[in-house]
């Protein structure tokens, strides 16, 4: 669950990036890609930054699953290479944004039929923000935007929606998870109540801890007239 823990607040923290970054770019379609590209780029450094302090910083238990070091590393690389690019960078930058967002797609689209196969309620609207940050992806994927100012607001759109996208999976997610420690929690206690008072509760009558009991119930017949096969 610790890890299930972490890896929630992961997403949220990024989600919530993501939304800012869209709106940033819907509320001001004039911000340069140069300025944009760099300014990702030193998140992305002080992010690594964070990772790797993290990974010296932190416990041994479960550092083998975090990853904190090899993550730290390529972001400080792929931060570096934005701060040092950014003019080339930001001509292509829809298509960077529309192949992340493909990506990020493809693997939400596998989480939404898993959820749907697990049973997982409204696991349609996960499905439903999906399919669009999918079209939107393959939109700035192949430039059909003219014009720098509807190219900037397409791809705030297109970040907002995946960020809400990725809110929704871990809202549902975390649902799921509550409801399945509920019932492995309620079959943990019926199973405690089994073993040491020997009764099942069911939800027409209690099932009889004795045998003979039991047989005579069975039989709709009162227990005193269920006679031992000695006494025959």
């Amino acid at each position: 669950m610790r890890v299930f823990k972490r890896i929630k607040w992961a997403y949220l923290l990024v989600s919530v990036f993501f939304i800012a970054l869209g709106v940033l770019l819907i509320a001001r379609p004039d911000t340069s890609m140069i300025w944009f590209c760099r300014f990702l780029g030193g998140v992305a450094v002080l992010f690594g930054l964070a990772r790797i302090i993290g990974y010296f910083v932190r416990e041994l238990e479960g550092v083998g699953l975090r990853y904190d070091f090899a993550t730290g590393a390529f972001a400080i690389v792929a931060g570096a290479f934005l701060l040092w690019r950014a003019p080339e960078v930001g001509e292509v930058m829809d298509i960077v944004i529309g192949l992340f967002i493909l990506v990020d797609c493809v693997f939400k689209l596998q989480v939404a039929m898993d959820s749907k196969r697990m049973g997982a309620r409204s696991w349609w609207v996960t499905l439903l923000f999906t399919c669009v940050s999918l079209v939107l992806g393959l939109l700035l994927i192949f430039d059909t935007f003219k014009g720098q100012r509807v190219l900037s607001i397409m791809m705030g759109v297109a970040l907002v929606a995946d960020g809400l996208q990725n809110l929704c999976t871990v809202i549902y997610a975390t649902i799921f998870v509550k409801d399945v420690k509920k019932k492995v929690q309620d079959a943990v206690d019926e199973a405690t109540a089994i073993e040491t008072t020997g009764e099942v509760v069911t939800d027409d009558k209690p099932f009889p801890a004795d045998f003979d009991e039991a047989i005579a119930a069975a039989a709709e017949l009162p227990a005193a007239e269920s006679v031992p096969p000695e006494e025959k």
